[in-house]
């Protein structure tokens, strides 16, 4: 393929990566075969609404050398070894879309599928975890990759890895993908629960008490409002969809919403923090009536997150500050999530996230108990992040 063609496609691929909610930022990756010997590939921690052909980096697919001062993606080596052993295989797009993610978090080798959904052969298999961008993953995806008869497999606490002959062929692999990790978790329930029919609410209380000793009540999944905030000059600025207050930091609260207390003390005691997102989808209000500790289950949480997300009471301003001196996101108890930022990309990154680890929590409890990232390859996938990519931009950022 002429490389112009390639690099359009590429670029074209990751616009819709973003716009598909396939990935949150500058996660996941996309590629395309030149020729036999090269592939052009997605730099490494650049947004995809910012690229353009001059940005992305061709690759060597026998060796992984390449020329020029941009660093292609950190996975280059996985994309590599799908186009050794494919030679009809053209396009590699690396994802971390929910359904995918949720059966990563279980410790299932595999899952099988059924024939409406031809691009996966069957059944998926799942690789063994290693860290992000390492030898060791490539060796592992290989392995999976080996074993498969479709053009995806899941990559344990990481992803999904889809491939095809173009594009379209390979977010068609993606689609088809979702919708199989979803039947697969939905059938299960109905096995483990004997309900006749699929409630997303009653699943959720179901999952979650696989590893509590008392059955959880259905939560009314009515969306409730929390306000957002984020910093200004003179303080901080809440809203709530409807009124937007600009509060000093000389302001008396009196008369205000309870929450514009919390705001105040976190942006007092967290000088990283310039925007907040609060974030109620279902699967976050079961875990925030849990009381739990969330830990990574998956890499990005690790990364963009941190090491655990509390749950803490909305009366404890004090504790919902500290909690976030540590990680970007905290759990207000039988209320929601508050998502915190340097700047609001940054906050609705976090929020995406935190929706896909509780959603991978609760998918994953159907299947026996979750296990979490090893700490400590969670402390170093969060230290990468920090120094790698938040230092990227932090200097240019400002409140806003």
């Amino acid at each position: 393929m002429d490389i112009n063609k390639a690099k359009n496609s590429v670029l074209k691929a990751g616009i819709q990566l973003v716009e598909s909610g396939l990935v949150a930022r500058t996660w996941g990756n996309v590629s395309c075969r030149v020729d036999e010997e090269n592939f052009v590939i997605t730099p490494s921690g650049r947004s995809y609404q910012s690229l353009t052909a001059a940005d992305l980096v061709r690759v060597k697919i026998k060796d992984l050398s390449y020329q020029g001062e941009i660093k292609p993606s950190s996975e280059k080596g996985v994309h590599a070894g799908v186009y050794k052993l494919y030679p009809d295989i053209n396009f590699v797009i690396h994802t971390h879309q929910d359904n995918a993610s949720v059966i990563a978090a279980t410790g299932l080798k595999k899952i099988e599928v059924g024939g409406e959904y031809p691009t996966l052969g069957g059944e998926v298999i799942c690789a063994e975890y290693a860290l992000p961008g390492t030898k060791a993953l490539c060796k592992k995806v290989q392995k999976a990759l080996g074993k498969s008869n479709g053009k995806a497999v899941i990559m344990k606490h990481h992803g999904a890895l889809c491939f095809g002959g173009n594009a379209e062929e390979t977010f068609t692999v993606a689609s088809e993908l979702e919708k199989a990790c979803a039947e697969f978790v939905v059938n299960h329930y109905l096995k483990l629960s004997k309900e006749a029919k699929y409630d997303p609410s009653s699943m959720y209380a179901f999952a979650i008490g696989q590893n509590s000793k008392t059955k959880l009540p259905i939560l009314d999944q009515e969306m409730k409002t929390y306000g957002c905030s984020r910093r200004s000059n003179q303080g901080f600025i809440w809203y709530d969809g409807e009124r937007e207050l600009e509060i000093p930091d000389n302001q008396s609260l009196a008369g205000l919403p309870e929450e514009t207390r919390v705001y105040r003390t976190i942006y007092n005691q967290n000088k990283q923090i310039n925007q907040i997102i609060f974030k109620a989808t279902p699967e976050i209000l079961e875990l925030s009536a849990v009381g739990i500790n969330l830990k990574p289950l998956l890499d990005d949480f690790a990364q963009i997150i941190g090491l655990q997300v509390r749950t803490v009471d909305k009366n404890n301003p004090d504790m919902i500050a500290q909690a976030l001196s540590k990680s970007t996101a905290v759990l207000i108890l039988n209320t929601g999530a508050l998502c915190c930022g340097l700047t609001k990309d940054d906050a609705v990154a976090v929020g995406m996230i935190l929706q896909k680890s509780c959603k991978a929590l609760i998918g994953a409890s159907l299947f026996g108990k979750t296990k979490p990232i090893n700490p400590i390859e969670s402390m170093i996938m969060r230290y990468v992040y920090l120094k790698k990519y938040s230092k990227q931009t932090e200097k240019n950022i400002l409140p806003h």
